[in-house]
């Protein structure tokens, strides 16, 4: 039988075995097709295999004789890398970073530094030196310019670290890093994608507690030790600003010099950097993946003052475009981000209260993390703001967390909500374990009503619906449709008095009771009309139309999404943008479809007027960075009340037309 079908049989059956999971009979196979091979290329391939097969089984001493017979055959370079580098691990201690730090060294090894450094991180791991590896992994991202597995693999396994370090905030963004750079053939890129997602949320509330939390550190000092702290920071901020373009420079010079030596191994091509196209293309290669950015803290913000996060300097993750801090470095421009009136004050105490309740429900719930869950209640309940419907939630939280576990804990809790909040529901559910049965069979039976009584005012039996409304509104305040009923009461005055100033003290009481709800502005809409003949919301004149035209009404804005844009891609590319232009604005994002084609949109809210709107439109049509295409895009901005309007129509076309008018 002549050799070459001998090998080819031997390597059959080898093949088999393999299917079977019988790697034994395998490397008899393998073994013996060596006798058989003519080609230097086949007989490497087998010897690497058989490295790999020996390696598996946990013979060492065989497994690096085959890599070795592979590097000695003189077979193709990147087999020679593999069979070193699988050598390198099967070695001990230093003689293995002996080896790897060579491989590091030999400029034919220059376009794999990459996989060199990823290796060398899994065995500082392997022996305990968490850092160094940190270190390593490092440079392996730093070096995959090209190998965006490589990349990926590096963000992955520092996301993975820092996730068992319990470090949630840190791994989700080298995880948000990993799903950035990864294709759909990426081994887990869905694992990978989901839990930068589901750790995203997190990270939002950490940092938005803890940007109010200093913000309002500096509030409270006095005024020339707040000036003198700005100013120390904004000198701080340069000064590492000076020093991280300076690392820049040099991190750009080594990559390129990393790109020279495989380019000259390569092709022999001339020096570097006599090379200006080469040049050229290294540079906007290390600015497209790495951006101006260095290790240093909140890798995503712009402003570094802004925010107090605490970051590793090695923590950084991929960088993007450069953004020059120095136009709002100045003391005037960011004493606007501090809360120094009772009203930003109390915008920023919201934000922070949800922050930390928002925090620690995703470390209890998703990440089961109970003692970091027990630390964000704890401060926010710490923080003393009863004003704050988070204050009565987090000590609910406490509450049922200490229930079972710390008998004396859980009853302070329930005597601070029985105290403090004794008419919540919370506090009946203490008083009755089978309040929230109960509320709900009377919110099912509430609902039935309502639409009774619903079914009568449209029959126009007008005093009936009254009747049951005085009984509602002053009998029953826990009644989920109370709201409904006093506006209800007030239509029905509306057609049987020909005074309507009647329904004036009914529709005060509204507005008083149920602020900001939907009721609550029709009856001020009511109230307008009464006292002035118009609503002083509505210009009748100039808005006879389908739409209404606020210039107080808090802002919505709607992006709709191009063709070939998906609703994840399109609220990435926006929160991106939000973070680093609009990051102190706590603003929030939504997806929707609208029309028969159902076309995907974006939502921003919220914005507290038309002016604020304008100003985040302006920059949105003006950026690239982060949106892509996504800046020529439709965009409005629209109020609540609108917003409803336009989805209920589903015809953009006519609010296109009152917005070119009106904004």
């Amino acid at each position: 039988m002549p050799k070459e079908i001998r090998f080819d049989l031997e390597k059959t059956k080898a093949q088999l075995a393999l299917e079977k999971d019988d790697k034994e009979k395998a490397i008899e196979y393998l073994e013996a097709s060596l006798k058989h091979a003519r080609f230097k290329d086949d007989v490497a391939r087998v010897h690497f295999i058989l490295g790999q097969l020996y390696a598996d089984q946990g013979d060492k001493q065989k497994a690096q004789e085959h890599f070795t017979e592979v590097i000695k055959g003189r077979a193709k370079f990147e087999m020679v890398f593999n069979a070193r580098l699988k050598r390198a691990f099967l070695g001990t201690g230093e003689k293995v970073k002996k080896d790897l730090n060579k491989m590091l060294k030999d400029p034919k090894n220059s376009e794999f530094k990459d996989q060199i450094y990823y290796a060398m991180a899994e065995i500082e791991f392997n022996e305990g030196n968490d850092q160094a590896a940190i270190n390593n992994l490092h440079k392996s991202a730093f070096y995959s310019t090209n190998n965006t597995r490589q990349k990926g693999m590096a963000y992955e396994r520092l996301g993975d670290y820092r996730f068992e370090q319990r470090n949630y905030v840190k791994a989700q963004k080298y995880y948000d890093s990993c799903a950035r750079v990864i294709t759909d053939a990426y081994p887990n890129a869905d694992g990978v994608r989901g839990k930068a997602q589901s750790l995203a949320k997190l990270v939002v509330a950490v940092e938005t507690a803890n940007r109010e939390d200093s913000l309002q550190r500096i509030a409270m000092m006095d005024e020339s030790t707040r000036e003198k702290f700005i100013k120390d920071e904004i000198k701080r901020v340069k000064k590492a600003e000076e020093e991280r373009k300076r690392r820049e420079q040099e991190r750009l010079r080594e990559l390129q010099e990393n790109q020279n030596l495989s380019a000259d191994v390569g092709n022999g091509s001339k020096w570097y950097w006599n090379n200006p196209k080469v040049v050229r293309e290294g540079t906007e290669e290390f600015r497209r993946l790495w951006g101006q950015r260095e290790n240093e803290d909140n890798w995503r913000r712009s402003n570094k003052l802004e925010v107090n996060i605490n970051l590793d300097s090695n923590d950084v993750v991929d960088g993007e475009e450069p953004v020059e801090p120095e136009d709002t470095l100045t003391v005037d421009h960011l004493m606007t981000f501090i809360p120094l009136t009772d009203s930003m004050m109390q915008a920023s105490n919201t934000r922070l209260m949800k922050a930390l309740f928002d925090a620690g429900r995703i470390y209890n719930d998703q990440l089961k993390e109970p003692d970091m869950a027990r630390k964000q209640f704890e401060v926010a309940l710490g923080k003393g703001i009863m004003t704050d419907p988070h204050d009565l939630l987090s000590a609910y939280q406490l509450y049922d967390m200490a229930k079972g576990r710390d008998a004396v804990k859980a009853e302070n809790y329930k005597q601070y909500i029985l105290v403090n909040y004794p008419s919540s529901d919370y506090a009946n559910y203490l008083r009755d374990p089978d309040y929230f049965i109960k509320k709900k069979e009377r919110d099912a039976l509430a609902v039935q009503e309502y639409v009774k009584v619903l079914e009568r005012y449209e029959r126009a039996l007008y005093y009936p619906v009254l009747t049951k409304a005085n009984k509602v509104i002053d009998e029953e305040p826990d009644n989920i449709y109370r709201a409904k009923y006093m506006l209800l009461k007030a239509m029905c005055l509306g057609k049987t008095e020909s005074d309507k100033k009647k329904l004036l003290p009914v529709l005060e009481m509204l507005v008083e009771e149920y602020p900001g709800t939907e009721e609550a502005d029709r009856g001020q809409e009511m109230i307008d009309i009464i006292n002035n003949g118009y609503s002083q919301n509505v210009n009748y004149e100039e808005n006879a139309g389908i739409y209404v035209f606020d210039e107080r009404a808090p802002m919505r804005i709607i992006v709709f999404l191009p063709k070939g844009v998906s609703s994840q891609a399109g609220i990435s590319r926006v929160s991106s943008f939000n973070n680093e232009y609009f990051g102190l604005e706590g603003l929030s994002l939504d997806t929707k479809l609208f029309g028969k084609d159902q076309q995907g949109l974006v939502m921003i809210k919220e914005f507290e007027d038309e002016i604020k709107a304008t100003n985040y439109i302006t920059a949105f049509k003006n950026t690239k960075k982060h949106l892509l295409n996504l800046n020529e895009a439709k965009i409005f901005m629209i109020s609540k009340e609108n917003m409803a309007t336009l989805f209920k129509r589903m015809s953009l076309q006519e609010y296109e037309d009152f917005y070119k008018e009106y904004y």
